[in-house]
């Protein structure tokens, strides 16, 4: 199942305050940064639930996260780009002057293992302009780094949606993960909670259908008439 930037759009306001902007704001700020990227002519990948959108499904999203591969020397530039962005939105990202602001998170990239992930970053026609979504495994992998409970979801919704190599990233985490093998553990809890989803959508979809074939089963326009008759008799 994949999902597009138009679906994410569509989700894009604030239920309590259909007046508020700021929510509707997050593909102009998307476009602003990812416009700084390319012209600085910086490798990158957008990762998060934005980037989840395109192996999964969609869903409402109020921050953006980027990581970009660069050298050490380059990390104030990449934190001048995204200051630059944020002073330009500053009424939708600023935390003193809107209440759920919009946040931006651009980093380095942290590994030698992570910039050669950024290369398999998938690039296609977002928010309106060409950019960089991480690729499935890539996001698996980050995800089974972290003890993040949404992170956690996320790992089984994109292992749910089956777009992503688990033997690949199970690669990545042999040779990133510490002694503890806390990425794997958190794996294999990410494949088992995607098992069980499956499963119970499964049975709950069996026990729907099984319903529809029972003989003994009285539609339900069937019923209706038969009531009113007994209610008149009463």
């Amino acid at each position: 199942m994949t999902a597009s930037s138009a679906e994410i759009e569509a989700l894009l306001f604030d239920g309590n305050d259909l007046s508020n902007p700021t929510p509707g704001m997050l593909p102009a700020i998307f476009r602003d940064i990812v416009g700084r990227l390319d012209a600085a002519g910086l490798a990158y990948a957008v990762i998060g639930r934005i980037a989840l959108a395109i192996h999964e499904q969609a869903r409402f999203v109020r921050e953006i996260e980027i990581v970009v591969g660069s050298d050490a020397d380059e990390h104030d530039r990449i934190a001048a780009l995204a200051r630059a962005t944020q002073a330009r939105f500053a009424a939708h990202m600023d935390p003193r002057l809107c209440r759920l602001h919009i946040v931006l998170t651009v980093r380095p990239s942290t590994c030698a293992a992570e910039t050669q992930l950024l290369a398999d970053a998938v690039t296609c026609q977002w928010f309106g302009v060409q950019a960089r979504l991480a690729s499935a495994e890539y996001l698996l992998w980050l995800w089974c780094r972290s003890d993040s409970l949404d992170n956690a979801v996320d790992a089984s919704a994109l292992i749910k949606g089956g777009a992503v190599d688990l033997y690949s990233v199970r690669g990545l985490l042999r040779t990133t993960d510490d002694v503890e093998e806390s990425g794997q553990r958190r794996l294999r809890l990410a494949i088992g909670d995607a098992v069980l989803s499956t499963t119970s959508s499964f049975s709950r979809f069996m026990a729907e259908r099984r319903a529809r074939l029972d003989p003994n089963r009285v539609p339900v326009w069937r019923l209706r008439p038969a009531e009113v008759e007994g209610g008149a008799d009463g």
